[in-house]
């Protein structure tokens, strides 16, 4: 695993390859993952509420398990792919939750985007019951993750990482150790702040061009071609947003989730967050127009409104 770059593969140790490993949260992320892992495992054991979600998995071999706790009961390494740090918590900490079920000396990987607070209030609760926990939020999109080629963030013990090693290459291509409990949190949120916050400026920059009579054909054709370009513009905007396409790729909840994280980080440790606001404002409004099943794109329905007919 690098410190700061390059890819970590490795072939499972005997001991590795006998591990039970259980996956929660198959949602559009979650469900590539947990392919990957069941196709190179071998062996998963699978929750969630959705049983569509829960179908494929179940068809190619998965376990499914009726809740967390009982999954926990019959694995040793858990990843975790969720969409809110409530619903992390509810999953790992609440009643029926995973620490309720597994065994002392397992782990839980937290693959989900949950703010630093989370983690680590997560990670003292299942060190209390000698349980490992590991950091590792994720980049890159649904389609990375179904070809097993995801950017991972990884943070926490470093030996407690290292021996993930093996499993997490199954899932990503590039492995990064970033720091103690919190570090992977801050690696993606600083990345959203960037990837997520682009849209609010090309939704401005848009509804200016469009204001002004330009022929928005050359916006769409120029602006990729110079230093204006970026990976949100070129492939959610011009691609999508721009033509009235939404799907969702990354929903803009998911987006407007973590720019509240963003934000309630910056408070926390008292960083600089005047753009990230202004941001928030741009995804609230949306949030609030009902777009939030919408690909994040939908950000350039808050400034232009027709797209959406288009």
């Amino acid at each position: 695993m690098s410190t700061a770059h390059g890819t970590a593969a490795a072939s499972p140790s005997a001991a590795a390859s006998g591990k039970r490993i259980g996956f929660i949260g198959l949602g559009l992320m979650g469900s590539g993952m947990a392919m990957n892992i069941l196709k190179k495992h071998g062996q998963l054991n699978v929750s969630d509420l959705d049983a569509r979600a829960l179908a494929p998995l179940v068809s190619a071999g998965a376990v499914q398990m009726p809740s967390p706790r009982a999954l926990g009961e019959v694995c040793d390494v858990v990843l975790l792919s969720l969409p809110d740090p409530s619903i992390s918590r509810q999953v790992i900490l609440g009643p029926d939750g995973l620490i309720h079920g597994l065994a002392a000396g397992a782990t839980v990987v937290g693959m989900s985007t949950d703010g630093i607070d989370a983690v680590r209030e997560i990670q003292a609760a299942l060190v209390a019951r000698n349980i490992g926990f590991v950091d590792c939020p994720v980049g890159k999109g649904p389609t990375a993750a179904a070809a097993g080629e995801l950017q991972l963030f990884v943070a926490g013990d470093r030996d407690t990482c290292e021996s993930l090693r093996w499993l997490l290459s199954m899932i990503g291509s590039k492995i990064d150790y970033c720091g103690p409990i919190g570090a992977g949190q801050a690696i993606k949120l600083a990345n959203n702040l960037l990837s997520c916050g682009y849209g609010a400026l090309i939704s401005e920059a848009y509804a200016m061009a469009k204001k002004a009579g330009a022929d928005l054909d050359i916006f769409c054709e120029a602006l990729p071609q110079t230093a204006a370009n970026s990976w949100p513009l070129q492939n959610v905007f011009v691609a999508k947003a721009f033509k009235g396409d939404f799907t969702p790729y990354f929903r803009l909840s998911a987006a407007h989730k973590d720019y509240k994280l963003v934000v309630a980080m910056a408070d926390a440790l008292g960083t600089p967050s005047t753009a990230a606001r202004a941001v928030l404002g741009y995804y609230t409004a949306a949030a609030a127009a009902g777009h939030g099943d919408l690909d994040f794109g939908a950000l350039a329905l808050v400034n232009n409104p027709e797209l959406l007919g288009e």
